[in-house]
Order: C-alpha cells, then structure tokens, then sequence
C-alpha cells in the first residue's frame, strides 16, 4: 500500500480520493456514505478547511457535524500527526469514543496506550468510574497486544459493578488477548471465572460476550481437547439451553444468542468455531438487537 502519511500540504480531497480508490478496490463502504463524505468535504472547503495543516488547527472549533466528520478524515486519510489534537478533545463526551478508536489506529497509538493506561488506572481506582471514559478506553487501547492492555480489559470485564455493555465491549477485545489464552498465566485462570460467571448473569451484552470469550479460549490452538473438558465441561449446561431456548438478537448484531451459544458449543466439543459461524449463516436484514449505551 502506498505511503498515505500526511504532511501540512496534503490537500484533503487529494488524500481523501486516494481512500476512495482504495475503498473501490477492495469493495469496502457504500456509494451512499462517499456521497456523504463528498458533501462534508465541501462544506470544509466552503469553511477555507483545504489542507492537514488548516483541518488540525480549526477541528475544535468546527460545528457538530462537522467535527464529527473531520475527527473520521484523520481516520480515514491517516493523518498521523494529529492525536495531539484528538487527545485534546477527549474530554468533550459527545467527541471521546470516536476520537479514541481513532487514536488507537494512527502511528502514534503507542503513546495513545500510554494516554488510555493512565485513565484506565484512574477510573478503575474510583469508587463511581466513569463508564464513557472506559468506553473510551476500551477503543483507544486498540489492538491486544500487551499484557498491561489484556490486564485492564479484564478487570473491566469482572467487575459486576459496572454496566454490562461495558463489560462486553471489554470481553469482546479481551477474547482476542494472547496473554488471557495462556493456561499457565493467572491471567488465564481469571478470564476463564469471568467468562464461565458471565453465562450465569442476567445483562444479555455480559452472556453473549462470555460466550465468545469462553470460544476463544478453548480454540484448539490454545487448549487440547482435555483441558477444553477440564476447564469448560461446567458451562455445557448453560450453553444448550441457550442454544435451544435463547432466540433473541445479541445487542447490536444480526444473530441470535442460541447460534452464538452453538458457536461455543462447537469449540468446547472440536475446539474450531463452525464453517460457517453464526455471523455467516444467518442472513439478517431486520433490526439489531438492542444496544443500550446509558
């Protein structure tokens, strides 16, 4: 892939329309959102936006739509050397989530990390943590690749004192961890009470993520077929009648909670997910489930 990193006389459209050649062909996005995207690029030079330069220095005093739009082009265009400028707008709520998964793809995100660690410990160590400021955490870790990242992910995804969609959203990073997948670690032993617990809840986001993270754990690539029975055989129960009982959308996806639970079912008994999985089989046009974020 080329070098998209900008400079300050990158003119934006340029840099946009390079997106856009490569977003055709892959086959990504929808002629509807270019469009959209064409019309705010307008409105930006409408406003004397052109370049990287003008686009970082006027984003935080851009109107609603707008900033939203312009937080999205330094996503879209790789614009690197912009998380100074996203970092500062983090404490605006309504700007904080979309500018943190934002910051955890630029070239930058080290720092980033660095940046979300420090408010994770913050929160964390409150006795009334901020659930959108973990929101943002959750996004800006970005990738798991580091222990101190699967750490903080985790005890997000134990403590019941915490919304349960933000409990999922940190089971559904964690279920991609290295350190969590490895049957010597303590690490592992705490993911697995979680996920083996988190069936057991009430809140939908929190069984539904459980379901995924147990999944991942038992991939045959981490666990054999003897310590899938060792570790997992408690959960059987709980996952058939999920299967054949629980129909309803999994919050914000198309499938429902009894193919996620057969998914699991099939990584416990072969220690592979189904080809297809649930996400593949089932062809949903419909509503997604509900995705409460309160």
């Amino acid at each position: 892939m080329a070098d998209r990193r900008a400079t300050t006389s990158d003119d934006l459209a340029a840099l946009y329309a390079r997106h856009l050649q490569e977003c055709k062909e892959r086959g990504w996005g929808s002629p509807t959102v270019h469009r959209e995207r064409a019309r705010n690029l307008a409105r930006l030079r409408a406003k004397g936006v052109v370049t990287v330069s003008q686009l970082l220095e006027q984003l935080p005093t851009l109107s609603g739509g707008l900033q939203f739009f312009g937080v999205d082009l330094v996503g879209l265009c790789d614009i690197h050397r912009a998380w100074p400028v996203l970092v500062a707008l983090l404490p605006d709520r309504t700007l904080r989530a979309r500018c943190a998964d934002v910051l955890s793809r630029l070239e930058s995100r080290g720092k980033a990390t660095e940046h979300f660690l420090k408010i994770a410990r913050r929160e964390l160590s409150s006795p009334t943590p901020d659930r959108f400021w973990l929101e943002a955490v959750i996004l800006g870790l970005g990738a798991v690749n580091d222990r101190r990242t699967e750490e903080v992910l985790l005890e997000i995804f134990e403590r019941t004192d915490l919304p349960g969609w933000i409990r999922g959203d940190a089971g559904d990073k964690l279920g991609c961890g290295r350190h969590v997948r490895d049957r010597r670690t303590k690490l592992y032993r705490r993911c697995r009470a979680a996920a083996l617990q988190g069936v057991h809840e009430d809140s939908i986001d929190v069984q539904f993520w459980s379901m995924y993270v147990i999944g991942s754990l038992a991939n045959d690539y981490w666990a054999n077929q003897q310590a899938r029975s060792r570790d997992f055989h408690v959960a059987i129960p709980k996952l058939r009648r999920i299967a054949k009982h629980d129909h309803r959308l999994a919050p914000g996806y198309w499938w429902p909670m009894s193919a996620e639970a057969v998914d699991t079912l099939a990584c416990l008994e072969t220690g592979q997910r189904p080809n297809p999985d649930a996400g593949e089989r089932f062809k949903y046009s419909g509503q997604r489930g509900e995705w409460a974020r309160d």
